[in-house]
């Protein structure tokens, strides 16, 4: 194990605009893994060519509130997190609390505790700004992420619509207080 707790090949690095390459190419390859079997290819594309161009992955990075983290095994990128504060969340829920906007783990690493550490990652950066409570929307059909939550403390206190494509789809909204 190395200082931070993490298994010794396993690194977590914050992103700049350099770091545009990688974070694009494991954001559309964890994003294809999680949801184009369950939603139609237009859709999924549709969502790929509006989400994750150059311009807007560098305009998300850039912006006040905003931050991405992304987790290396063995030196090669395997998920990311996004997490938001202030005005930069989704949805206004005020100054003491922290989104996590994303939070993607190829499919062949899961299991391997990366997504626990990524979660330990944004409330470690929650506490240092001395925030109250993490939020996340999250997929109602999503069963294995919801339970991952569920296990970390999370607990639903709404929901929201989620446009995918043309497909309205519902977001269960959990919580956590620090």
């Amino acid at each position: 194990m190395s200082k931070d707790g993490l298994p010794n090949n396993i690194i977590i690095k914050k992103v700049t605009e350099e770091d545009l390459a990688t974070l694009k190419e494991i954001s559309i390859n964890t994003f294809v893994e999680t949801f184009a079997k369950d939603n139609t290819p237009e859709d999924t594309q549709k969502y790929i060519e509006t989400n994750f161009t150059d311009e807007k992955i560098i305009s998300e990075i850039k912006t006040q509130g905003s931050q991405f983290f992304i987790a290396f095994l063995d030196n090669n990128p395997v998920a990311y997190l996004k997490l938001n504060t202030g005005d930069a969340q989704t949805e206004k829920q005020g100054n003491e609390s922290m989104e996590i906007q994303r939070i993607y783990v190829l499919t062949k690493c899961k299991g391997k505790r990366i997504g626990s550490n990524l979660m330990e990652k944004a409330e470690e950066e929650a506490r240092k700004m001395n925030l109250k409570r993490i939020w996340l929307g999250v997929w109602e059909h999503n069963d294995a992420a919801i339970g991952f939550y569920y296990k970390k403390g999370y607990k639903r206190f709404s929901e929201h619509i989620f446009m995918f494509g043309n497909d309205p789809q519902t977001d269960y909204l959990l919580e956590k207080n620090l």
